[in-house]
């Protein structure tokens, strides 16, 4: 019996005597830290190579992403780029036409001094129009030179409002210039024989401009569809202009269906060629194209001037493809072989700027972008096992910050920094429970005629307002008080240990001091309209007190001082009401 039992034991001792083959690799994984994360390190980096493939795929669909991103950066600039000019000239349109319909303008028509001097100097061959020393020359041809001219007539009331009209160019150019749009000259030619020019051109080049009026493309597009004209973006005429290629804005000044002259922009297509040269990294061919795939820019250093269709300077394997393709959609990605295509056309021009990436480009990105990524990872591991107790001690004390800084952030109103609801409800709920009894008083405040402010200074003036009432109630009230934004205009302070007299004394000095302090505001909040710096306003409040109106909870307390606020409202505005007496 006695042996059977020490077997026994012995057969129970056994099992526990020996290790578990999960057992053991713990043991020798522990006590070699650093063989294990070498090994890991190996094992992540055989499973890196085996999904290499994989990754290259991902990658050169991210670099491709990346590139149709920055070509879509370029596109939105140039359209800008366009968009601006279009709507000066249409500023520059729609003021010469609101010259020639006023007719208060048109009722004196007697020519001034200056005028008059340009009416006895029309035997001349080129005129000038005496402006001042800032604004654009205004010069014109005489009447020999005019009668000798296709396209151009002149008598004396057209020319006099031509010469008005003229005038006006002469000082908006000035102003245009003084904006610094990048443009190299703004003209305007009339059928009567005026030229306004910033800068100032030769006599030799007035009358080149004038004879070339009345075989201008503009003239006839607005001859065609005199209800229908624009601004017309000309990329292509001005390209073999002995000084350099020209880009080209043009538009016709209307009155009564009649063209009353044009307005051009000439802006030097070197502007566009320094974007695309500054903004487009060396291993990219980006190119901006015309329906017929002429290139009006390049990403090369310089441009040079050709008819030559651009998609022909591409590999054999783009042969088939033509300009029209591209025309088609808005953007998209074409493939051939290895190497792809990306187009964007722009939304303000029949153009669209292309990148071609070749199969080399491709490759090597991919390559750069690879390598970095397994040198990161294996970085990573032999940084993992040192930096493991600091990332996590770093990301307590981030978290602990944060969340302190979240309850913050959820406590506080974002425009004025004052407390919110929930801060309010939190802070009821304190004073509460110390006394149910205490009293506490309410204070709700609202802005009387709030919405004159935002319809006369502006919705930012509306802001300030609300920030500078804030500033002002909280040192009207004291120390220990708590304010809060409810939302919009809407404002209530929470006044612990005061009777219901003294919270009215509080909204009468409150009330008070807001009427003394205006808002002042910063000229760059002012909108065109604005009436001026200052805004003067006045509040309403309603008192509500805990024991007195039997309120002993925040919602009670709210309601009774908003029922009172409205009646503030209601009796005139800019007045406290603290009782059901001060209401009726």
């Amino acid at each position: 019996m006695d042996l059977e039992l020490d077997h026994r034991r012995a057969g129970m001792r056994l099992p526990s005597a020996s290790k578990t083959p999960a057992k053991t690799v713990w043991d020798r994984v522990s006590s070699r830290p650093r063989h294990t994360v070498i090994l890991c390190f190996g094992v992540v980096f055989v499973v890196t190579l085996i999904l290499a493939v994989h990754q290259y795929f991902l990658v050169r669909a991210r670099e491709l992403d990346n590139r149709s991103h920055r070509l879509e950066i370029q596109a939105r600039v140039l359209d800008v780029a366009v968009r601006n000019n279009r709507q000066h000239l249409q500023f520059l349109r729609e003021s010469a036409e609101r010259l020639l319909a006023d007719r208060t303008a048109q009722l004196d028509r007697t020519p001034d001094a200056s005028l008059q001097a340009v009416l006895r100097a029309q035997d001349e061959r080129v005129w000038n129009l005496q402006v001042r020393d800032i604004d654009a020359p205004i010069r014109g041809i005489g009447t020999q030179q005019l009668a000798v001219t296709p396209g151009l007539h002149r008598d004396e009331p057209t020319f006099v409002e031509d010469l008005r009209l003229a005038q006006m160019m002469s000082r908006l150019f000035a102003v245009q210039f003084q904006m610094g749009t990048g443009l190299e000259r703004a003209v305007y030619v009339s059928p009567t024989g005026i030229v306004v020019a910033h800068p100032t051109i030769d006599d030799d080049e007035v009358v080149r401009l004038l004879q070339m009026y009345g075989s201008s493309r503009l003239l006839q597009l607005a001859n065609q569809n005199p209800l229908d004209y624009d601004v017309t973006f000309d990329p292509v005429r001005g390209r073999k202009n002995p000084a350099g290629p020209r880009l080209l804005f043009g538009t016709a000044v209307m009155s009564n269906d009649v063209v009353r002259g044009l307005i051009f922009f000439v802006v030097p297509q070197r502007i566009v060629q320094d974007y695309l040269w500054n903004n487009t990294t060396a291993d990219e061919t980006h190119a901006l194209i015309d329906p017929s795939g002429m290139p009006i820019a390049t990403s090369g250093s310089t441009f040079s001037v050709n008819d030559e269709n651009w998609l022909k300077t591409l590999p054999a394997q783009w042969n088939t493809l033509s300009a029209s393709t591209l025309f088609r959609t808005p953007s998209g990605t074409l493939s051939a072989g290895q190497d792809f295509l990306l187009f964007r056309k722009l939304d303000t021009a029949d153009l669209v700027l292309t990148d071609y990436v070749s199969a080399a480009t491709v490759f090597f990105s991919v390559v750069r972008l690879s390598s970095a990524l397994f040198a990161g990872v294996w970085i990573l591991m032999a940084l993992l096992l040192w930096a493991t107790l600091f990332v996590v001690d770093q990301l307590l004390s981030t978290q602990m910050a944060l969340n302190g800084r979240l309850r913050e952030l959820s406590l506080a109103d974002p425009l004025t920094g004052l407390a919110n609801r929930r801060r309010l409800n939190e802070e009821f709920d304190a004073l509460s429970r110390r006394n149910d009894e205490r009293r506490i008083a309410l204070l709700m405040i609202d802005i009387d005629h709030f919405k004159v402010i935002n319809d006369n200074w502006g919705h930012t003036a509306g802001d300030e307002t609300l920030k500078h009432l804030a500033n002002v109630v909280r040192i009207a009230v004291r120390p220990g008080d708590l304010m809060a934004r409810l939302g919009g205009e809407e404002f209530c302070v929470l006044l612990p240990d005061t009777t219901a007299d003294d919270a009215a004394r509080i909204a009468e000095r409150v009330r008070e001091a807001v009427a003394r302090n205006a808002c002042v505001l910063q000229e760059t909040q002012l909108t065109r309209t604005a009436p001026g710096r200052e805004i003067w306003f006045t509040i309403s409040i309603g008192v509500a007190e805990s024991v007195s109106d039997n309120c002993f909870d925040l919602e009670g307390l709210i309601a009774v001082a908003d029922q009172r606020l409205y009646a503030a409202k209601a009796g005139g505005r800019n007045r406290v009401v603290a009782s059901e007496s001060m209401q009726s």
